[in-house]
């Protein structure tokens, strides 16, 4: 069977990573992340609890500088390739290159998260996955416009499935277990 590949795109908070856990979870999907080698790399320098979503984006800001817009998609093309899984979930689809590598995997689709911002920023109050989570409402709104978060928004215009994370957890799961049905059934 051809594997599914299936990418999140969603502002900061949005639910991506929820999203992708519920499909390991349910579906036995592997799960893989593009600010996870952004971390890796950066966490043979520092510790990991010093790595904050700052950090990765200058990272990221830099790679792209040096490397081109597809850098990551690169190492994120190499991971998919050497999964096992039927199902491969990249959460965290931020640009142009990222979404052609998604592209070129014949069965595909992009999924986008969207949630209101108040409802994204209380969400991350509560997550501290990253040292600089906690923050202010207004710096969570200045981060929207770092570099890496500004092609977020035209993924989101791009994507197959836009789905609205402000209700409840049993409707979001709904959802994707109808979205996961419609996909298999087309293979």
């Amino acid at each position: 069977m051809p594997k599914i590949i299936i990418g999140i795109v969603g502002r900061n908070g949005s639910g991506k990573d929820s999203v992708a856990d519920y499909l390991v979870e349910k579906y036995a999907a592997r799960k893989l992340v593009f600010s996870d080698m952004l971390r890796e790399a950066l966490s043979i320098f520092v510790d990991n609890d010093m790595i904050g979503r700052v950090d990765m984006a200058w990272l990221a800001t830099e790679m792209r500088k040096r490397y081109g817009e597809g850098v990551l998609a690169s190492g994120m093309r190499k991971r998919v390739l050497s999964s096992r899984e039927d199902i491969v979930v990249l959460s965290g689809l931020r640009d142009s290159g990222e979404l052609e590598m998604l592209r070129s995997f014949e069965d595909n689709c992009l999924i986008a998260i969207d949630a209101k911002a108040e409802t994204r920023w209380k969400r991350l109050q509560g997550r501290n996955n990253k040292a600089d989570d906690v923050v202010s409402f207004e710096e969570f709104m200045k981060r929207e416009n770092l570099e890496t978060e500004k092609g977020i928004v035209d993924l989101i215009t791009k994507a197959d499935y836009l789905i609205n994370n402000d209700g409840t957890q049993e409707e979001l799961w709904s959802i994707l277990d109808r979205l996961i049905l419609e996909k298999k059934k087309r293979l």
